[in-house]
């Protein structure tokens, strides 16, 4: 079996041997890591592209896609890079880099400005572009503009959205825009793609695949949203997650399930209007953890005495979250010091109250949970207090409240700040060690050791995934 060695993925300097034999292998561990470009034909492919391998005198590798584009390549019409899952932002990239490419695949430059997203990380716009520049070789802009474009193909490929929809889907502000930065960056115009839908045109909803590298423990993933699931705003079952969402105030639905066979989910959108597709797609990837590599994962935790037999008996862990940090805030905050069932209830009362009349049944709003009165909030009157002065400040605020100011609130001590941080923000590095299950799943899994370790020292071994291993104990209650 190839040996999977982190130190040369993930960084610019790939190592050139492991990426060789990746592709020749066409190790699914690697897809979405690197990307294989061939000067011959001009083409960049995923590593497990089916097509005959090229001559390696002919191949160039690049760490993500967006360097394969800057450097003339277009990608490959068979595997299809659009659809490959996103190679770790947090590996090989300081945080600001991390937080500006999830923002920018959210789409937050097709409106937005670059000034505007460096005044959202709290740097300058100029240290932003050097940034980039020095730890991707690209510029921000860059990374938006093959954003847009590979977006633009998979939903030319994928459905059957009429061309103006998918141009102002994908971020461009013109379909004439549209039409030459497809034409220039793919050989095609979008005509030309489309003829390889196989999907139809009549249907109102839009349907995409979401691939992720396996395995994929979609039991415990399913099984995490099924336990938490608020009654009127979420339906889950073993076989599919469906919730109501809110689109520019307007109420749009979401489904997402396995597609047997193949290493993706299949995810259903009906939607008011399909302008926030982009964010809304790249939210389900996250609440789903699609980009996560569960080899690494594995490989940092198998040693461990008490983790190492769990992670074989459950291949593909994943660190699910919540559909935004908004909402994992307040999940947290209604949960603290009560069961998974209690906080259920009191979010759905919630719901009910403040979705009255509505005639839809969505998450309430910030502002909407602030304004009710003390009778919707079956629980003690101080954390009734703190959850009205989070939505307070939430409601006056245009992005979520930074984890630092959150955790200066009255109320609000180490363990909901860590549920946030894992549920909300996808921090892959969090354990929250005043879980009493935690605690009590590790002491039944460490019983039979001959000497019991302790936690608190363990867990620093399990960085920089202790959200997995976190998550690993969870999922050890329901097996």
């Amino acid at each position: 079996m190839l040996e999977f060695n982190t130190r040369y993925i993930g960084t610019m300097n790939i190592d050139s041997e492991i990426c060789r034999r990746a592709r020749l292998a066409r190790d699914p561990r690697f897809d979405g890591e690197f990307f294989v470009a061939v000067r011959t034909t001009g083409i960049y492919c995923r590593p497990i592209c089916p097509a005959r391998p090229p001559a390696e005198k002919n191949v160039q590798y690049f760490q993500n896609a967006t360097q394969a584009a800057e450097g003339g390549f277009r990608p490959c019409l068979r595997c299809r890079p659009e659809s490959a899952p996103n190679s770790p932002a947090w590996r090989g990239s300081s945080t600001t880099v991390q937080r500006a490419l999830d923002l920018i695949r959210a789409g937050a430059l097709n409106a937005g400005s670059l000034e505007a997203l460096a005044d959202r990380l709290g740097v300058g716009e100029r240290y932003l572009r050097k940034l980039f520049q020095r730890e991707l070789g690209v510029s921000p802009l860059a990374v938006a503009q093959n954003q847009r474009l590979l977006f633009a193909k998979k939903l030319l490929m994928e459905t059957g959205m009429p061309m103006t929809e998918v141009a102002f889907a994908s971020g461009f502000g013109s379909v004439r825009r549209f039409n030459s930065a497809v034409l220039a960056s793919f050989g095609f115009t979008p005509g030309d793609l489309r003829r390889h839908s196989r999907a139809d045109s009549s249907c109102a909803d839009i349907e995409l695949q979401l691939h992720y590298r396996p395995p994929y423990d979609w039991a415990g993933v399913i099984n995490f949203f099924a336990r938490h699931a608020i009654e009127g705003v979420e339906q889950v079952d073993a076989d599919s997650y469906q919730r109501n969402i809110l689109v520019d105030g307007k109420p749009g639905l979401i489904r997402v399930q396995p597609i047997a066979g193949r290493n993706a989910l299949q995810l259903l959108l009906r939607l008011p209007a399909p302008g926030e597709l982009m964010p809304i797609v790249a939210r389900v990837r996250r609440m789903f953890d699609l980009d996560a590599n569960p080899t690494v994962v594995r490989e940092a935790l198998q040693s461990d005495p008490v983790l190492g037999q769990l992670i074989d008996d459950i291949p593909g862990i994943r660190s699910p979250i919540q559909w935004s940090v908004y909402e994992a805030t307040v999940r947290a905050i209604v949960g603290q010091q009560v069961s998974i069932q209690a906080a259920r209830s009191v979010c759905a009362r919630l719901v009910a109250a403040c979705n009255e009349g509505s005639g839809a049944s969505v998450f309430p709003q910030p502002g909407a949970i602030a304004e009710l009165d003390d009778s919707h909030f079956p629980m003690p009157g101080r954390r009734r207090d703190t959850l009205r002065e989070f939505c307070r400040r939430s409601a006056a605020l245009e992005n979520p409240l930074d984890l630092e100011t959150f955790s200066s609130l009255r109320g609000i001590g180490p363990w909901t700040t860590a549920m946030v941080a894992m549920r909300g923000h996808g921090d892959p590095d969090i354990f929250p060690t005043g879980d009493l299950v935690l605690v009590k799943a590790y002491e039944a899994l460490s019983i039979s050791l001959t000497s019991s370790p302790d936690l608190k020292h363990t867990i620093e071994n399990w960085r920089p995934w202790r959200s997995y291993a976190a998550n690993l104990l969870w999922r050890s209650l329901s097996t």
